[in-house]
């Protein structure tokens, strides 16, 4: 008896674009994003909106870093720079997490 011979023929043009655009909706899952809202903020650091506004937002510690990362929430939404909040939680992170009681100045 013998064994049929299979012949598989690959398209590697077809699997670079795939592959490409598998990578591409990944990394753009990834990305830390332009904008941020305070539910995204909340999901970036699961905290809730109360600890968020008391230990960051609305401390005086952080009262001027927030004028550049924030909009302090002009116009009645918190829009938050994605960027610059994301190198501010990572150079914080330590400091923020000591402790639960709020940080005054």
């Amino acid at each position: 008896m013998s064994v049929p011979i299979v012949q598989v023929i690959v398209d590697e043009d077809y699997i670079q674009q795939v592959a490409t655009e598998q990578i591409r909706r990944i990394l753009k899952e990834l990305e830390i994003g332009c904008w941020w809202d305070l539910k995204r903020l909340e999901a970036e650091t699961c905290r809730k909106r109360v600890w968020l506004l008391d230990n960051i937002l609305l401390n005086p510690v952080y009262k001027k870093e927030m004028s550049t990362i924030t909009n302090l929430c002009d116009g009645g939404r918190w829009i938050i720079r994605g960027d610059l909040m994301s190198k501010f939680l990572k150079d914080n992170f330590h400091e923020l997490n000591q402790s639960r009681k709020k940080k005054t100045g």
